[in-house]
């Protein structure tokens, strides 16, 4: 594709040097890659710092501006109410410009706050900062947080549960009104984020323009961290330390893992974190302790991650892709699987299991691995859209996340769930992807995020 941008030995000048990202090889395992572009800009991170927490009208405009500090205080310091009672509560994606350039083996990823030759424009998005939920008594899908504080620590009772708004039980999570008998004890629903519902049972409870089709900002947030940290590896360990170059290094550590059958006894893999643990942090990565009372063995400290506003980014809970689909053929026949993504939230679908036609709006992405293993190498679309391309990774090798494949017998159209539960361990990240199970499927530790655009 002609010459890498900014290669070379003379510094590109004005506006061609206001680009940043990453170079990594295709043929490569090693996880870590190269910072190119502007290396001032890699220190600055302009457009990770436009990652920001909101809460928005209904039309989707911005109300007010969380504190970049604290997201419990508006941006001018005033207290802001979390609990819908204002608004949703949204995290921003900017809008910013990408390039794709790929020479022999060696790809870049390149962004940009300004429309450089052959940069494309992504447009600005907006997703949850956590786990959404469903408004019991207006029967529409809401973003919002129902904690309340005793100073910078969650407010509990005597009994150490945690202390919600009056007006949580409108906003239970879990499996919803189902639920209501866990209310005041150790397992409540309150708080939590909806699961228990499938794409299709999401997506009536989505209005005024919001949907649930996480993807494409999921996707975008992705590569912020990975151009940020120079890295695949975004489980790699957490440090707040930087080099001595100023770059940001390492990872963001482990989710909020726990043991599988612990889990089951103590709510049936339902979610054990509320939305909005990390509203302490503003819009600043980090990573907040957290109790679940009633634990086998007694009280379980989790770590509740944040990049830049979005909380719980991986090993937590499954989450809904309406904006993907995913297409099995067996050996017997075509012996492909093909992703597909829908830019048009008007014509988000799950479609027929055996439909021979592709759903309109969807659009063939890139060919996918074959069987269930460890990602080596992600391919990468011309619009920064990225899925497993290779296998043959490790938990620390190429793409460090973990692929499935529901086998080579598997026929149809199936669904898409990513960043993978609090039991998968390794295998999770911002790059895992679940292929195994149809759209119509619902689990207890499945959620989704509320999303615009």
């Amino acid at each position: 594709m002609g010459l890498l941008l900014g290669s070379g030995n003379t510094k590109p000048q004005y506006p061609y040097d206001m680009w940043y990202g990453v170079q990594g090889d295709f043929t490569s395992t090693d996880y870590k890659l190269t910072r190119v572009g502007n290396l001032d800009l890699h220190r600055t991170l302009p457009i990770q710092a436009k990652l920001r927490r909101f809460v928005e009208n209904t039309d989707g405009s911005v109300k007010y501006y969380l504190h970049q500090n604290d997201s419990r205080k508006k941006d001018g310091g005033a207290a802001a109410k979390l609990d819908t009672t204002d608004g949703n509560v949204m995290l921003e994606v900017p809008e910013m410009y990408f390039r794709l350039e790929i020479s022999g083996t060696k790809w870049i990823y390149a962004i940009s706050e300004y429309p450089l030759p052959g940069f494309i424009k992504l447009e600005r998005k907006t997703i949850a900062p956590w786990f959404s939920t469903i408004d019991l008594t207006n029967s529409v899908a809401v973003s919002g947080c129902f904690l309340t504080w005793d100073g910078n620590e969650i407010a509990r009772d005597a009994n150490g549960y945690v202390i919600y708004t009056a007006n949580a039980a409108q906003f239970r999570g879990g499996a919803g009104s189902s639920d209501a008998s866990k209310d005041g004890t150790y397992n409540s629903q309150l708080g939590m984020g909806r699961t228990s519902i499938s794409k299709a049972g999401v997506r009536p409870y989505c209005k005024n323009g919001t949907h649930h089709g996480a993807y494409r900002a999921y996707n975008t947030i992705a590569w912020l961290q990975r151009i940020e940290y120079a890295s695949l590896h975004c489980q790699d360990t957490y440090t707040e330390t930087l080099t001595a170059d100023g770059f940001h290094q390492g990872g963001l550590g482990a989710g909020c893992s726990v043991n599988g059958d612990q889990w089951n006894t103590w709510g049936g893999y339902k979610p054990f974190v509320p939305g909005g643990v990390t509203a302490v942090l503003g819009n600043n990565t980090g990573k907040v302790s957290y109790t679940i009372k009633g634990w086998t063995g007694g009280d379980k400290v989790v770590q509740v991650t944040s990049y830049r506003g979005f909380e719980v980014p991986f090993e937590y809970l499954w989450m809904l892709a309406d904006d993907v689909l995913i297409y099995h053929s067996p050996d017997s026949a075509e012996a492909r699987s093909t992703a597909y993504v829908c830019e048009d939230p008007t014509k988000f679908t799950s479609h027929s299991d055996s439909a021979t036609t592709v759903p309109d709006g969807y659009v063939a992405i890139t060919n996918l691995p074959r069987s269930s293993e460890y990602i080596k190498t992600f391919g990468i679309s011309t619009k920064g859209y990225s899925f497993p391309d290779a296998i043959g990774g490790s938990s620390n090798k190429g793409g460090c996340d973990y692929f499935y494949h529901p086998g080579t017998t598997a026929s149809g159209w199936y669904g898409a769930l990513l960043s993978a539960t609090a039991t998968t361990g390794a295998g999770a990240g911002f790059g895992c992807l679940y292929t195994n199970d149809r759209s119509s499927y619902a689990n207890a530790h499945i959620g989704f995020r509320l999303c615009r655009n």
